[in-house]
């Protein structure tokens, strides 16, 4: 004869379980979101964006001033960044992931080694991420891109000006090997 008092604990006991299965799932999706856009971007693969991003996608950088809502319009955003920027590879620190139902934000600090042409640059700032899940899948809703430092290494960054010009060199006057 079973007991009605057990009985009821441990179908508590394994919905409280379930639940936060769900959840360790949940954040483990927004993870793997993630490594399919630091592989996205450092592997220059357009197609695994238009995978990760919702239709209605925002991006932002600060302060390179792109405010863009639309996967092509992302897209753009991004293929101009290809045309700066060759061989990115990126790292991702301290990331803070909080799910609650079907969306999910993230907070991360973030570090970038890439070409500008013949010479290296680093990069850093963070992430400001909102995620929702679709089809399921967990996509990125928002992206908020600061970048706190652009430069190449014969310039530092111990300096005032440490953030380069995302858009191609001129070679002109503006061009920043004259900085």
């Amino acid at each position: 004869m079973s007991d009605r008092s057990t009985d009821g604990d441990l179908a508590a006991r394994v919905a409280r379980l379930e639940r936060r299965v769900a959840a360790l799932e949940a954040v483990e999706g927004v993870r793997h979101t993630l490594s399919d856009y630091a592989r996205a971007l450092d592997e220059r693969r357009p197609e695994l964006l238009e995978q990760i991003f919702t239709d209605d996608c925002h991006l932002v950088t600060i302060p390179w001033g792109a405010d863009t809502r639309g996967k092509a319009r992302m897209r753009r955003a991004f293929d101009r960044y290809w045309e700066r920027f060759a061989n990115p590879r990126r790292y991702y620190a301290n990331e803070a992931i909080r799910v609650d139902g079907e969306t999910a934000t993230a907070f991360m600090y973030w570090f970038v080694t890439q070409d500008d042409g013949d010479r290296s640059a680093i990069g850093w700032g963070t992430y400001d991420w909102t995620f929702r899940f679709e089809d399921d899948r967990w996509r990125i809703a928002e992206l908020v891109i600061r970048v706190l430092t652009m430069t190449t290494l014969d310039r530092g960054w111990a300096i005032p000006d440490r953030i380069m010009s995302p858009f191609a060199r001129s070679g002109g006057a503006g061009d920043e090997r004259a900085r």
